[in-house]
């Protein structure tokens, strides 16, 4: 029994790796590239901060410490309230006049608050700091949908400039059906959508709405997984930052925390504050986690914001699994002219890596790679051990100019363009070890002369 697994998983091991060298859907062809079509959701997106949010929850209008500390010190660049925040719950978070202040809400698929009943809650169309609304939430039935499409057409006619989002369930029996509608012939900007889990399992569904995104010209935004349901639980650091930065690896350009803080609920704790419904909650320490993996999205999110995901690879320890969804790497992934391999480096034991692509506006070609391993992972990567990437290049086809001695890369503490010096291997050839921290990234770019694209 146990050979017969081995030589089925090793067949589709064989298959993976074939399928994997050719070009996905998603990847320019031929090597060739012109950047997408600027829709209204991708020209917010391009000129504004990477959206960072955290869903607050029936929480009433909140004193202005607290809304200080949630653009200040947690490094939000959005509030994010549920079905019932307008119009005082918001009224609040406005009142106090931070100069951060931008917002989404939910309303209810008919684009009404569920605290009065009324259009976006009386919220006038533009109004101050408005970002755009979510539109109900994980449409589970064909009729629920369409029910959602006469919402967006009402709110998109009472407010024509404000991003409209539809969060998406991956469990709905028809989702593929909805996401080709929705992408089609609904007037919505955003998709969205949320798993909440530490499994690999996690990976198809981050590449199933990257894949819609891509298709319509829509920028994809996730939730992420920052919840107990029971209180018992344990959530750790690498669990935290693995769970933010595959998003950025995948080339989401919109995150929220779920959830900030919550009224009292029987079914979910938040993680951020030691009791729920108190603005006067003690901060957890994965506050202060949260707040430094924020800002370090921020820094990178000035990149990613200006470029689009071309393509997504894993590394495994492994020859007889890959996570499913996964693709391995091969040479060519992402049309990238200049990689020969990603893997551990010499020594580095169940170290797994998961690689994105990117280009920019004018062509430029992006890779992050991130080190997976995380507390609550899978076997064997549930451990929060740093771990050494070896990225190795061949630079013989590079132009004239092309720095061959460097990469380029943009450090998510500082925000800053360093440079990265490479380990010379004779014929044109190179190579670089990085060190990263369970669940962290590394992105760079190639020394040709060219700028990093930032906002």
């Amino acid at each position: 029994m146990i050979r017969s697994l081995l030589i089925k998983a090793m067949i589709v091991m064989t298959l993976f790796s074939f399928l994997g060298c050719i070009e996905l859907e998603s990847d320019p062809p031929g090597g060739d590239w012109s950047p997408p079509p600027l829709t209204r959701g991708l020209r917010w997106v391009r000129n504004n901060p990477m959206f960072l949010s955290a869903l607050t929850v029936s929480m009433g209008p909140p004193p202005a410490r607290y809304v200080n500390d949630y653009f200040d010190g947690f490094h939000a660049s959005a509030v994010h309230l549920w079905e019932d925040g307008l119009p005082a719950e918001m009224d609040g978070w406005a009142a106090a006049g931070n100069p951060g202040f931008r917002f989404v809400s939910w309303v209810q698929p008919d684009g009404t608050s569920r605290a009065n009943g009324r259009l976006l809650g009386g919220y006038p169309a533009e109004a101050a700091g408005r970002i755009g609304y979510q539109i109900g939430d994980e449409p589970m039935t064909w009729a629920e949908f369409l029910q959602y499409e006469a919402g967006f057409n009402v709110v998109r006619a009472y407010d024509p400039d404000a991003l409209l989002i539809l969060n998406f369930s991956f469990q709905a029996p028809e989702v593929d059906q909805m996401l080709d509608h929705y992408g089609r012939n609904m007037d919505g900007d955003v998709i969205s959508h949320d798993v909440y889990t530490w499994t690999s399992s996690v990976y198809q569904h981050l590449a199933k709405f990257r894949r819609a995104g891509l298709r319509y010209n829509k920028p994809y935004w996730r939730y992420l997984f920052s919840h107990y349901s029971d209180p018992n639980e344990a959530i750790s650091e690498s669990d935290l930052r693995w769970e933010a930065f595959m998003g950025l690896v995948y080339g989401y350009t919109g995150h929220t925390w779920f959830i900030y803080q919550i009224a009292e609920n029987d079914v979910l704790y938040p993680v951020f504050f030691d009791r729920q419904a108190d603005f006067n909650a003690a901060k957890t320490p994965l506050w202060y986690v949260v707040s430094q993996i924020n800002l370090e999205m921020k820094n990178l999110g000035r990149s990613i914001t200006q470029m689009t995901s071309t393509d997504v690879r894993y590394v495994p320890s492994t020859n007889y699994y890959i996570p499913p969804g996964a693709v391995p790497w091969c040479r060519g992934a992402g049309n990238d002219p200049y990689i020969t391999d990603i893997a551990p480096a010499p020594g580095q034991e169940y170290l797994e890596i998961l690689a994105g692509f990117f280009r920019d506006d004018a062509g430029e070609f992006y890779t992050m790679v991130q080190n997976v391993r995380h507390t609550h992972g899978d076997i064997p990567i549930n451990r929060a051990d740093p771990g050494i990437v070896r990225i190795t290049f061949d630079f013989s086809r590079a132009p004239s100019g092309f720095d061959q001695t460097k990469v380029l890369t943009l450090n998510k503490r500082s925000g800053n363009v360093e440079a990265v010096p490479l380990t010379a291997t004779g014929g044109n050839t190179a190579y670089v070890d990085i060190a990263l921290g369970a669940g962290d990234p590394f992105l760079f770019k190639y020394a040709t002369g060219a700028p990093f694209a930032m906002r």
